[in-house]
């Protein structure tokens, strides 16, 4: 069986700093992967390749058996690949609604004359439009806060918007890069609970989280980098257990 995403010996470099090396990955859908590794393991680096922000020195990237190494990150995103940044970067003075929207227009087909003059079939796409944003909204407990600027939202809150609006772009594949990162207890919880839902709509989801507990509820599989390098991957209890594991992780995470 095909697998959705598969990374072969993929590799990325910057001058002589080899970032990732030679990458095996395999995700089949409505499954969760997870990507751990200490600071610096190449973790953004590899999300970076994925979505099209790098290109690989070597490698291949494969969407449903199609390469699509290299490929821009607007090209990506249209073949079914979205993703959540660890910085959130939302439009701050667009309104809840509006970012939403924002990522809707790739899958809207409308020529600049129906845009000026208002046509119906332009008003009926746009009514369409934000019925479908207000849904996304709900989906993630945001509807309230539909006509609030972005960036007026307490933090868990921006990054569920950041995930609605990654939603948006109908995704099969949801690449999530430290989504608990700064959140109080309560808040990562119900952020499991969300990429639980998610996935149950049919997703599958790449995520990278230094919270181990997240890690270990949630993930089908692991996926660990050092210094670029896998040097395990595997269910999670298998992957806990790993020495290599252990010792990358030593001094900096309690929870193995």
């Amino acid at each position: 069986m095909t697998p959705l995403l598969e990374t072969r010996g993929l590799s990325k470099s910057f001058g002589g700093l080899k970032a990732v090396q030679n990458v095996d990955l395999r995700i089949d859908a409505n499954r969760i992967v997870s990507v751990i590794g200490p600071n610096g393991a190449g973790k953004t680096t590899f999300f970076n390749c994925l979505s099209g922000i790098y290109r690989p020195e070597s490698g291949a990237i494969l969407l449903d058996g199609h390469n699509i190494t290299g490929r821009k990150p607007h090209q990506v995103c249209r073949r079914g690949v979205a993703r959540t940044f660890q910085n959130i970067r939302l439009f701050p003075e667009m309104s809840v609604l509006e970012n939403v929207l924002v990522a809707q227009f790739q899958h809207r087909s409308m020529s600049p004359l129906r845009l000026l003059l208002h046509t119906r079939r332009f008003r009926e796409q746009e009514k369409t439009s934000r019925e479908e944003a207000y849904d996304f909204l709900e989906f993630v407990g945001l509807e309230k806060y539909a006509d609030r600027v972005s960036s007026s939202l307490a933090y868990g809150l921006q990054r569920r918007l950041e995930i609605a609006r990654a939603l948006a772009t109908k995704p099969r594949l949801l690449l999530l890069d430290e989504p608990a990162a700064g959140m109080n207890p309560q808040e990562t919880i119900e952020m499991v609970q969300l990429i639980s839902r998610i996935r149950e709509r049919g997703l599958a989801i790449l995520l990278i989280e230094h919270h181990m507990k997240l890690v270990m509820t949630i993930s089908d599989d692991i996926l660990v980098l050092d210094h670029g390098v896998p040097i395990a991957s595997g269910a999670p209890k298998e992957v806990c257990q790993n020495p290599q594991v252990i010792k990358a992780y030593l001094g900096e995470e309690s929870d193995f």
